[in-house]
């Protein structure tokens, strides 16, 4: 793949930002690519927020315009919309503050990792305690103090803010997060620079969800969870009292914690009650009911542009009646007439048919590996793998899911024993990063012409079929979403025919449309799989095998990926009960 060149363009934009760490105020000038608007119109003491006008624009386009942001206190918003919808650039709108929220509320957004300090976890978490604690108090002081008793909501809320923070109990607290997101006992006592940026990330959720903030943002929190953490997630934040925004390609996790559902639409925020599930059985419902009207409402106009086109040079009555029928269809069309559901465009990605291999395909002989020789990830392996493999890695981060996926392809050299491949064997490897490789300053169009040398209408099919139409086909790549990117990858991938599929978190910046079009298109993939996802349903959808990894070893789950995460719910409990 071509290599990236950064020369992004940014707008300079003055703004009032809420540190997230103490709540104070400061006056700063950053340069952002995105920007906000909107009228505040709840009261300013309210935990409800509701913003008139909303609107977002990203690198000047507008993405969401003229509509009602609501979001109110005790409720987990799940907010889905197609990959450059809008879902990411509003939930960074909100976290720096670029429309206007009531000072009282502070909010905390979850999009940068934790910084590379001296610091252990617990340490990095527990830094600002005391001046929070302080911060709660004095305002809790202010409002007791006042005339009229104050907010006694806001209070109570103040003084659950500071029970929870209290330092006796703070530590075991934070250790619990911790534990819960991955985090071993070992991994508490090292110092932050000496962690990945995944695991670094994962101590900046963990300082979030100590802090409880009155307004929690979340821009998919699982990415760089394993399965583990994303059930003992899901059970944390189900009980999320506050106000919780998330971004998640996941219908499993937004089913289990969210209590409504925003979908950005057309440029607007459509409100839905209950979790995905109901969002989806409401919509269609909805959508159904829509159409019978906009028929009815069709039907009646042909009736009376008919009839007035015969009746009303006619007798005077029947003139008459014409006359009438044409107020009846102005005062329709003042009113507004119901509009058509426009079906959103089905996504079908497609995989080239990569013909047939004979046997063995791949096969993996008395394989050990480690990155350092008294320290090893796998011990002896013995596997085979062939196009009708359709293999699901899973187990905790660490034990080394990504790093077979990377002996497989040839990226690293086992420490002992060998991996023997098939000469015509050609490799589909997708990986996380591999979008960043993607040259900024070339459309998607210019990028697959170059990488293929094929002609203009042969790649504008190729990557219309990955949901890149329209704009997005010509527009730099630098300026386009992670999601858009990620389909751009995909093509790429897809158009280089594979005969095996390696797939390393492939839903990462994925909306839910293009994972179910990937999930189809695996299925009708002639070739084999080995799968690393966080993500239950794909895994549940393409998998016929899951295989865990652990104790520098291999073994085969008796079970699917459904009776699998049952298995760590049931963990998750027991450990609960055991530490009650």
């Amino acid at each position: 793949m071509a290599k990236k060149r950064n020369n992004k363009k940014t707008k300079k934009t003055t703004t009032t930002t809420n540190n997230n760490n103490n709540n104070s105020e400061v006056l700063e000038t950053i340069s952002l690519p995105y920007s906000a608007s909107g009228q505040l119109v709840s009261n300013v003491l309210s935990r409800d927020i509701k913003i008139d006008k909303f609107s977002v624009q990203m690198l000047g386009r507008q993405l969401i315009a003229d509509t009602t942001l609501e979001l109110n206190w005790g409720k987990r918003y799940g907010l889905i919309g197609f990959n450059g919808s809008g879902k990411s650039t509003m939930i960074k709108c909100l976290g720096k503050r670029l429309v206007e929220i009531p000072s009282h509320m502070d909010i905390y957004f979850v999009d940068q990792e934790q910084a590379p300090t001296d610091q252990t976890p617990v340490e990095a978490i527990l830094d600002q305690l005391h001046e929070d604690i302080n911060r709660l108090e004095n305002e809790a002081e202010k409002i007791a103090a006042s005339p009229d008793g104050g907010d006694s909501e806001r209070l109570m809320d103040l003084y659950e803010q500071i029970e929870d923070l209290n330092p006796d109990t703070a530590k075991a607290k934070v250790s619990k997060i911790l534990h819960g997101l991955g985090f071993t006992h070992d991994m508490m006592s090292k110092k932050c620079k000496d962690f990945s940026g995944g695991w670094r990330m994962r101590i900046s959720l963990a300082k979030a969800l100590f802090i409880k903030p009155s307004m929690l943002l979340l821009d998919e929190p699982t990415n760089h969870l394993d399965l583990e953490a994303c059930v003992w997630l899901e059970n944390y934040l189900k009980t999320y009292n506050r106000i919780l925004l998330i971004v998640s390609h996941s219908q499993d996790f937004l089913n289990n914690v969210c209590t409504n559902i925003i979908h950005i639409y057309n440029g607007r925020l459509h409100y839905y009650t209950g979790n995905y599930d109901q969002y989806v059985k409401t919509r269609l419902e909805k959508e159904e009911n829509q159409m019978k009207r906009y028929y009815w409402e069709q039907e009646q106009i042909r009736h009376m542009k008919e009839y007035i086109g015969r009746f009303g040079s006619g007798n005077a009555k029947m003139a008459s009646q014409a006359k009438s029928k044409e107020k009846v269809l102005k005062k329709m069309q003042d009113q507004g007439l119901t509009e058509a559901v426009i079906e959103e465009k089905a996504l079908s990605f497609i995989f080239n048919d990569c013909g047939k291999l004979p046997l063995p395909v791949l096969t993996v002989q008395d394989v050990s590996f480690g990155y350092t020789k008294d320290k090893l990830l796998y011990k002896n392996l013995e596997f085979g793998l062939d196009l009708d493999s359709r293999v699901a890695l899973v187990g905790p981060n660490g034990v080394g899911k990504s790093t077979l996926l990377k002996l497989m392809v040839g990226t690293l050299v086992p420490t002992s024993g060998q991996i023997k491949t098939h000469p015509h064997l050609k490799i589909g490897y997708y990986h996380q990063h591999l979008s960043d490789k993607l040259d900024d300053n070339i459309s998607p169009l210019e990028y697959m012409m170059k990488e293929f040398d094929e002609e203009e209408k042969v790649m504008r099919r190729v990557i219309g079929r990955f949901g890149i139409t329209g704009k997005d086909q010509t527009t730099a790549i630098g300026k386009l979403s992670d999601g858009i990117k990620s389909r751009v990858v995909f093509a790429w991938l897809a158009y280089s025919t594979p005969h095996m599929l390696f797939l390393d978190e492939p839903t990462n910046h994925l909306d839910m449309e293009s994972i179910d079009a990937l999930a189809y298109a695996i299925n009708q993939f002639e070739g084999g799989l080995m799968l690393v996802s966080h993500d239950f349903r794909l895994i549940n959808q393409v998998a016929n095998e899951i295989w865990v990894c652990e104790n520098q070893n291999i073994r085969k789950f008796e079970g699917d990926i459904v009776e699998y995460k049952q298995h760590l719910i049931d963990k998750l409990k027991k450990q609960e009960e055991e530490e009650e």
